[in-house]
């Protein structure tokens, strides 16, 4: 039995490997053994012989566990949606194939936090996108998203999806400091309608780090101050 949490975004670049790095950190600093897998991915980079995903690529710079093949077992060129990347490449990713190298990474039973590429639909195969092998782990989810306007629509949408496919949602994370435009924060009052409307916890809000602030010791910290860690820690345990 694979024990899990899957990071999940409302859309790409929203700050998930940020998110996940800092989670990850601060959980093991906890005493929990918990390690990085990035399932599939594109935009690869070269990496002793193989593509593999920038975003493993720094987790691991932070967090060095595995080698980072371990922690990326599906990667392809080009930034682009998986499915998109392969087909430039005149390639056709197999379901089975894919969903059988993630599940071998997967294969010691874990504890491990998953981290999604782009949003839920992104398409992984024909017929088949990130949620669909969100469902087959059957991992409970945290939902990352930005703070500011628009991520009540996109992150409920995000909520209302992973729950019709039957997976439990741990809470939702704001990437970056909730914003005030001088009438009360904008991001509070954000996340107090999400949690109203979505009956979904909010696990706080990741205040953004500078590059050369971004070492482990810092992501880790912000991690433990500004987030709730207990549910997370409650899924892995379990």
């Amino acid at each position: 039995m694979m024990r899990g949490v899957f990071v999940a975004g409302t859309d790409t670049e929203v700050g998930k490997t940020v998110v996940s790095a800092a989670l990850l950190l601060a959980l093991r600093r906890r005493g929990l053994p918990v390690r990085y897998r990035k399932p599939v991915a594109s935009d690869g980079h070269q990496h002793q012989g193989r593509l593999i995903s920038p975003d493993a690529l720094w987790v691991h710079r932070l967090a060095p566990l595995e080698p980072p093949a371990a922690m990326n077992p599906v990667c392809l060129p080009h930034a682009l949606s998986p499915l998109a990347a392969a087909r430039l490449e005149g390639m056709e990713p197999d379901w089975p194939e894919l969903t059988a190298r993630v599940r071998a990474s997967l294969a010691d039973g874990g504890p491990f936090l998953c981290e999604g590429v782009g949003g839920l639909l992104v398409p992984l195969c024909a017929g088949r996108t990130a949620l669909d092998l969100m469902a087959e782990l059957g991992m409970p989810v945290v939902v990352v998203a930005r703070p500011g306007l628009g991520t009540i629509n996109h992150t409920l949408l995000t909520v209302e999806a992973l729950r019709a496919r039957g997976l439990a949602v741990l809470g939702f994370v704001f990437s970056g400091q909730e914003e005030d435009d001088g009438r009360g924060a904008v991001g509070a009052l954000n996340h107090q309608l999400i949690a109203e409307f979505g009956a979904v916890p909010f696990l706080g809000a990741l205040p953004r780090l500078e590059e050369r602030e971004m070492d482990a010791g810092s992501l880790a910290r912000a991690a433990e101050e500004h987030l709730e860690l207990a549910p997370l820690a409650q899924a892995l345990a379990d």
